[in-house]
């Protein structure tokens, strides 16, 4: 199974950081894969309705990748 965790807490280092971290050894130990993504320091746009999402990467957008 593959999981995202989003991590939305400013502070990196805090009990929310050390909570994801556990959840993703105890996922990757029961065989899961596991993609964290800092959603608070991404580089996340809002949509802009420009449709160029839809014509070069398949319909999503890839500020969040970028970051």
């Amino acid at each position: 199974m593959k999981i995202t965790i989003l991590m939305g807490s400013p502070n990196k280092n805090g009990s929310t950081s050390i909570l994801a971290d556990e959840f993703v050894r105890g996922a990757k130990e029961a065989g899961h894969t596991c993609e964290v993504i800092d959603v608070c320091h991404a580089n996340i746009h809002p949509c802009i309705g420009c449709v160029a999402c839809g014509y070069n990467s398949g319909g999503t957008c890839q500020d969040i990748r970028a970051a």
